[in-house]
């Protein structure tokens, strides 16, 4: 039989042992300085100048005096002396100046955080259950990083499983979001947390984005939806609604048109087509702009309760050529000039015209004049009016 113990090497009191007592107390000693074991700290290598009885600290490696070769024991102040306790796999130690727990593995003193920790079921201030293994109840939760980034990962097993991440009031779902069902990744919102709508989802491939907050096509006008390419007729011909070639057509709905022949009510004819923006102000009301492909003239009109006269917006293209009105309103350019063996003229939007022949008296109007004129210099001059 040994004298000491397998484990912490305790002396055994012996057959007709003298002075048991010595063997029993060297025993107790033992217990004493490593059950519940806290140390001062663990980062000296010489002894303390004047420990207390009963102090105990780690050796730091590379040891010296008192403590030279006793890197990782445990020394105790016993009685003026250093008792050293080589620590076995397992023990652990508080260290009191750090308010840490250590562990001795693999031949050293290590935190006892670093340790790999497995548990099926973990709950903090809340219980887990089977389902919900890992449960947290607190204001926040922090998930930082250790390095540059983080990442916070939720796998599924197959396509047609779900991973992704809910959103719940009084326990009821509200919204989720994630690949729910399928690899598309999708946003569903819940009013009742039964029924279910994707608000959006966008293809794995393609990255292209479909759902009930995106327009379905040129002729929805709901209102909070994303606007798409093609929609409210953006960059459409004409396709999936009526040929645009008259004004109900045209206003059917928002968005720009290209069109190959001029429409019935198109300001000008215009053989080789030309653009139409339509706008909505609401129902009932609406403004279009008509651009045309010959000349690239503007003109503009507006609805309410029944369509307005067309107006030109007068541009560079239309300053300067045929001047026209109807009724007493102007339809055609700013200004006019020409001339022909007559001699020369110069039309205005407003009505004036002047007519001259040079130094040379006029005896027939190189354009025509309505109503009263006025004659300078001999008739060399005439002002008046050509509507």
């Amino acid at each position: 039989m040994s004298d000491t113990s397998a484990i912490l090497s305790m002396p055994y009191i012996q057959p007709a042992q003298a002075q048991k007592h010595v063997t029993h107390n060297e025993a107790l000693t033992v217990l004493d300085a490593i059950v519940q074991l806290a140390v001062t700290d663990r980062d000296r290598t010489a002894p303390p100048a004047s420990p207390t009885e009963g102090d105990r600290h780690v050796v730091a490696p590379g040891a010296t005096g008192d403590w030279a070769g006793r890197d990782g024991a445990v020394a105790v102040s016993d009685a003026g002396m250093w008792a050293f306790h080589t620590p076995n796999p397992g023990w652990q130690a508080y260290v009191l100046d750090e308010d840490r727990v250590i562990t001795w593995r693999d031949g050293a003193w290590q935190d006892a955080g670093d340790q790999p920790f497995q548990t099926s079921e973990l709950g903090i201030n809340a219980t887990a259950d089977s389902t919900n293994r890992l449960s947290v109840s607190a204001p926040a939760t922090l998930l930082s990083h250790a390095g540059a980034g983080h990442q916070l990962k939720l796998n599924k097993a197959a396509t047609g499983e779900t991973a992704s991440l809910l959103y719940q009031s009084n326990w009821s779902g509200r919204a989720e979001m994630g690949l729910a069902g399928s690899d598309t990744f999708a946003i569903k919102v819940s009013g009742d947390g039964a029924a279910w709508t994707t608000a959006l989802a966008f293809d794995g491939a393609s990255g292209i984005a479909s759902g009930a907050a995106v327009q379905s096509g040129a002729l929805d006008d709901t209102a909070g939806r994303l606007l798409g390419v093609g929609a409210f007729g953006l960059g459409d011909s004409g396709s999936g609604v009526a040929a645009p070639s008259d004004d109900a057509d045209l206003c059917v709905a928002a968005g720009t048109y290209s069109l190959t022949a001029a429409g019935s009510n198109t300001p000008v004819a215009d053989p080789s087509g030309g653009s139409l923006m339509v706008l909505r102000g609401g129902a009932g009301t609406a403004r279009q702009i008509y651009v045309a492909e010959t000349g690239q003239r503007v003109w503009s009109r507006g609805y309410a309760a029944g369509w307005q006269p067309w107006v030109e917006m007068f541009t560079q293209a239309s300053v300067v050529g045929p001047v026209a009105q109807t009724g007493g309103t102007p339809s055609g350019a700013v200004i006019e000039s020409g001339s022909n063996a007559n001699g020369e003229y110069t039309r205005w939007a407003d009505g004036t015209q002047i007519c001259t022949n040079g130094n040379a008296a006029i005896t027939t109007d190189p354009a025509a004049f309505s109503g009263t004129v006025t004659s300078i210099d001999g008739d060399k001059l005439r002002i008046g009016r050509w509507f």
